[in-house]
């Protein structure tokens, strides 16, 4: 006798996903990039993914550690995307074109660069984390940039108070204060003065 039961509700039900991890973060950053992070649940992307609701649960303890593993994604993206801005080029305008390419970074990617930024996920991220680990890249790359231009003997603070401006350019625009695109506030000689 044939089964009466659905093929498609069947498949949601069995766990043979392929790579459901790499998908859930797929659309996991495509919900937070559309509605931001508050919106997101591990059952919302079950639901999307078209897996049962305790599936996510095999690759993620909880929404906490689906949000690191999308944060750390992020930071992966921002290394990448530094790291091009500053090949081959001059030490300034290697720091010139990290800032470019920082403000641009934040404001294609508003609600991601939130989850980054904005929330406590980064800060209280577990020393050796992967999302310690790519965060820690991401600024040692500001930090080696600024070593190499810096006037002043300690290149970290130098490199905190570039990132505290080019953050906070990224955050006033995200919360609708500025209008224009970040790159022109990164092309102003204030900037970078005095070094």
């Amino acid at each position: 006798m044939a089964s009466r039961r659905n093929p498609a509700a069947g498949d949601r039900q069995r766990y043979h996903h392929g790579d459901l991890r790499r998908d859930l973060l797929r659309v996991a950053r495509e919900e937070i990039l559309r509605h931001g992070a508050q919106t997101v649940s591990l059952a919302s992307l079950a639901r999307l993914a078209g897996v049962s609701q305790p599936a996510p649960y095999r690759h993620f303890t909880d929404r906490d550690a689906l949000f690191e593993a999308v944060a750390a994604e992020g930071f992966e993206e921002l290394v990448v995307t530094l790291a091009a801005a500053m090949s081959d080029r001059a030490p300034l305008d290697a720091v010139k074109a990290i800032a470019r390419a920082y403000v641009t970074f934040g404001e294609a990617n508003t609600e991601i660069y939130r989850l980054m930024f904005a929330s406590r996920l980064t800060p209280e991220a577990k020393a050796g984390s992967d999302l310690d680990e790519e965060s820690g890249k991401a600024f040692g790359m500001l930090r080696t940039a600024m070593a190499a231009v810096s006037s002043l003997t300690d290149a970290e603070d130098e490199a905190y108070l570039l990132w505290a401006q080019l953050h906070g350019l990224v955050m006033l625009k995200a919360d609708g204060f500025i209008n224009r695109p970040l790159w022109k506030f990164v092309e102003l000689p204030s900037l970078l003065k005095d070094r």
